[in-house]
């Protein structure tokens, strides 16, 4: 599961008024550190149905909060909601079997899951069966129908598949001469937090700086991409900067604040990568 540990939206109106208390109190614990409490009050709710309890107990085994890290456990509890049809769990259980975490590794069960999360239009999924399909891992060779998953995940602001229909569409530029397109695909997946993408649009807005505006923007993608992990652009980042004004640093700062995904702080960290070599 993608973002916060949970999300603070629950229908209280409709609960009843003891599940509404436990699931209050666990929040708070959870909150404040009593980790221990919070699963005493979650794992009731959870066992009774509830997504919500079932993610945090997910989040609370995956990431190690106040119990050790069990990656059997945390997919049992994933397991759970996606056998409820939550989509973005079925999706993350396909994940859990593409990659063997916390079960045996399946790419047929991957594929699977994935089919199901896709067939409710969940992006993530959709982009994630484009790439088996592509590379015939669990399924049957297909570039058409890889291509075609590509572009319907798109058009549900995957920020994946956005970053490989703008590095398609910037191969293309030599024959089409259109970058607009390319720039477009990679700036909206950059602000979903494509950390490819963001490098990417570094690297291109620097190699153009006499267009207004380019040195500043491209010091704000390489600072973006550097927050989300990638740790093989420092240096560009660094000599783009020191092309800026005192002014102009000033505000990338504050830009930087406020074009950044926010994160909460129980989230598991970005993990440093190359994002100009993936």
């Amino acid at each position: 599961m993608y973002g916060r540990v949970f999300v603070l939206l629950f229908l209280l109106l409709t609960a009843s008024p003891a599940f509404a208390d436990d699931w209050e109190d666990a929040l708070v614990s959870f909150d404040q550190g009593q980790y221990e409490r919070a699963r005493e009050l979650l794992t009731p709710l959870a066992e009774g149905g509830n997504l919500q309890a079932q993610e945090v107990l997910y989040a609370m085994y995956t990431y190690g909060y106040g119990v050790e890290a069990d990656p059997v456990a945390a997919f049992g509890w994933l397991r759970r909601s996606a056998e409820q049809g939550h989509p973005a769990a079925q999706e993350s259980v396909g994940r859990h079997y593409l990659n063997g975490t916390g079960v045996a590794r399946d790419e047929g069960l991957a594929v699977h899951w994935f089919q199901l999360s896709a067939q409710q239009n969940f992006p993530a999924a959709i982009y994630n069966l484009g790439v088996l399909t592509m590379n015939g891992q669990g399924v049957a060779t297909d570039p058409a129908e890889a291509w075609r998953l590509f572009e319907r995940a798109a058009a549900l602001d995957d920020p994946d598949a956005l970053y490989v229909l703008g590095g398609a569409a910037l191969q293309d530029i030599a024959v089409t001469g259109d970058i607009d397109t390319a720039l477009g695909y990679l700036s909206k997946a950059a602000r979903l937090g494509q950390r490819r993408a963001s490098a990417l649009l570094g690297v291109l807005l620097e190699d153009f700086p006499e267009v207004p505006d380019n040195v500043f923007k491209s010091a704000l993608h390489y600072h973006a991409a550097i927050a989300a992990g990638c740790d093989d652009i420092s240096d560009a980042a660094a000599r783009v900067a020191a092309r800026l004004s005192p002014d102009e640093l000033k505000a990338l700062q504050g830009d930087l604040a406020h074009y950044l995904p926010k994160r909460d702080p129980r989230d598991e960290q970005p993990v440093p990568g190359h994002c100009l070599a993936e």
